[in-house]
């Protein structure tokens, strides 16, 4: 019970920072084809590795625009909790070629009742993005809901928001505020008790 209660007074203050947060851009709606695949898989009783292999189309589907491979490990810290530690290649293809390197560092609380799988993940995420000064660091927060099917769960339909937030200003690179919200609706195919595609 006070678990609970502590992560909602966390999921408020979160989503209260990000309200108050000023937009560093105008509004810009773009429709993209992502095909991420996640590879998890336990190294010990607690401890956890994953890979995701994100391709994605953007320009309302018209232009393969980034590649994102990003391997991680984790610890299970109780049954729904999990810390991970991660690196993150990206390479974006559109307007121009740039290489960018992440380090990240997130928890994830994830509780299954009957079908469904309810998540609230953060994440901070350290920036060396080419051609920028400073590392760039940047807060994640998705809440993120899964619904099997059905009963052997290799189906589920999927729907999460997670905005962004920039944390301070950098010369030719990312301004502090908002920069951008992620929302996703869509199914997610179970391959096995490891893998995954949405």
């Amino acid at each position: 019970m006070r678990k609970s209660r502590a992560l909602l007074v966390l999921a408020l203050t979160i989503s209260v920072i990000i309200i108050n947060q000023p937009r560093s851009e105008a509004i810009e709606n773009d429709l993209g084809l992502w095909t991420p695949i996640y590879i998890k898989a336990p190294i010990t009783e607690r401890f956890i590795t994953q890979l995701e292999v994100n391709p994605r189309i953007q320009e309302n589907i018209s232009n393969f625009n980034q590649l994102l491979i990003r391997p991680s490990i984790g610890y299970q810290w109780t049954k729904n909790l999990s810390i991970w530690q991660g690196y993150a290649w990206v390479t974006n293809y559109i307007p121009n070629f740039i290489n960018e390197n992440r380090i990240w560092q997130q928890i994830l609380y994830e509780r299954e009742i009957g079908r469904f799988i309810l998540s609230t993940r953060s994440r901070l995420e350290e920036r060396f993005i080419e051609n920028v000064h400073g590392v760039p660091v940047r807060f994640r927060n998705m809440f993120r809901a899964q619904y099997a099917l059905d009963k052997n769960k290799n189906w589920a339909f999927v729907i999460y928001d997670e905005p962004f937030i920039n944390i301070g200003n950098h010369f030719r690179g990312p301004q502090s505020g908002i920069d951008q919200n992620r929302f996703f609706a869509g199914l997610n195919k179970k391959i096995s008790d490891n893998a995954s595609i949405e």
